[in-house]
Order: structure tokens, then C-alpha cells, then sequence
């Protein structure tokens, strides 16, 4: 074929200039999401004093939407404590040092701020928008840059684009785990069946692939 090689120089030039958008449905495996879906069910039943007593514990598998309502009590597990938001923030923190890894500039103070960003386990965690009233409305995945503390995190480098986003917009800026858990069950996520997930896929830097394709269709000539 006439563009072979250009095809494969233009492949690696993308892979090269793309970033990795982080999005916990999309990029973990199948029976990962199922075994952190099942370990979110179970975290959810102990906290509530058993599976009869826990009507809300839901998290679904494709999506991984979850929830958390207790019969007899509101759930007192930190929010940013609970398997799904967790492991939320392991996987952007990852995405994070991945696109330390393929940008450009200093790359030890990219990673400083992944590790400053992405204090996982913690109140200073980033919020995770996986958390929903029922376990067929697809959650949100990206929202406003900011901690369960309610800080700003501008430094997340996930690869997702935030930028027609207003943390003012966001309900979850809190510092306490009391997001979806109440003992009716209710989310006050605020969160519509109609929620749409974030594009998986990040734009290029134009301007260098832009000139790639010029000097090929020039070659072509």
C-alpha cells in the first residue's frame, strides 16, 4: 500500500501526543469492575449492620454507579473511604503519572503534583462523581476539580476536560462522607438519569500532526 509507512509514523505520532482520560467504567476490566462492585455491595451491607438492613447497596457492574442506604441508620464510612470512590482515585492518579510520562516539561514536579492531587484514601482525595439514587442512572464521572475537603485541584491531569465546569455546580464539595447515604436510601447527588459520561478520548496537539499530514500529502505529489 502506497501510505503504509505513513500510516505507521502517523499512528505513533498520535499515540505519542494523546493523553489517557481516565474513566473508571470504560478502563477497567469486566471482572474488575464486577469483584470492586461486589466488594463496594458487601463494605455497604457491613456498614449498615447486614444485607437485610442495607436496601440501598447497589453497584452496577457495567456502569459502576453505586449507593449506599442503610434501614436503621445513616452509613458512617468516609466517602472517599468507600471501595468504588477509592478506587477512583487510584486509577485518575495513574492516568496522571501516565501523562507526566508522555508530556512535555518537567516531568518530577508532574509527578509531585499527582501525588499532591491524589491523596487517596483521605479527605483531601478528589471527589469522585460515581455515586447515584439507583442503580440504572449513569453517574456523571467528571465534575468540578476538588477534594471531599472542598479544595480546588487543578493539577489532577486525568485528561479530562473540565473546562466548562463551575465548582460552585457541584453538591459533593464537602468534608464529611454524608453524599448518598441516608437511611432512605435517597442521593443527594443531585445526579439525572440522563447524566452523560465524559468523552474517554483527549484531543491532539494539532499543530505538530497538522504539519505530519501536510508533508505527507506533499510526498504523495
Amino acid at each position: 500500500m502506497k501510505f503504509t509507512a505513513f500510516t505507521i509514523f502517523l499512528a505513533t505520532a498520535v499515540a505519542t501526543v494523546s493523553a489517557k482520560s481516565w474513566n473508571i467504567a470504560k478502563d477497567l476490566d469486566e471482572g474488575v469492575r464486577a469483584n470492586l462492585c461486589a466488594l463496594q455491595i458487601q463494605t455497604c451491607q457491613n456498614n449498615c449492620g447486614g444485607p437485610s438492613k442495607a436496601p440501598m447497596a447497589f453497584c452496577n457492574e457495567t456502569t459502576i454507579a453505586w449507593g449506599c442506604g442503610c434501614l436503621l441508620k445513616t452509613p458512617d464510612f468516609e466517602t472517599w473511604n468507600w471501595p468504588v470512590p477509592a478506587a477512583d482515585c487510584k486509577g485518575s492518579n495513574d492516568a496522571c503519572v501516565a501523562n507526566c510520562n508522555t508530556g512535555e516539561g518537567d516531568r518530577s514536579g508532574c509527578f509531585i503534583k499527582c501525588q499532591d492531587t491524589h491523596k487517596c484514601n483521605t479527605n483531601f482525595a478528589p471527589v469522585s462523581y460515581t455515586d447515584t439514587a439507583d442503580i440504572a442512572i449513569v453517574p456523571d464521572y467528571v465534575g468540578p476539580a476538588v477534594s471531599y475537603k472542598g479544595e480546588r485541584l487543578d493539577d489532577l491531569n486525568d485528561g479530562n476536560d473540565r473546562s466548562n465546569l463551575d465548582d460552585s455546580s457541584s453538591s459533593k464539595n464537602q468534608s464529611d462522607g454524608d453524599n448518598n447515604n441516608s437511611s432512605s436510601g435517597k442521593s443527594s447527588s443531585g445526579k439525572s438519569s440522563d447524566s452523560s459520561s465524559s468523552d474517554a478520548t483527549s484531543t491532539f496537539k494539532t499543530t505538530g500532526l497538522a504539519l505530519i499530514v501536510v508533508v505527507a500529502a506533499a510526498a504523495a505529489f
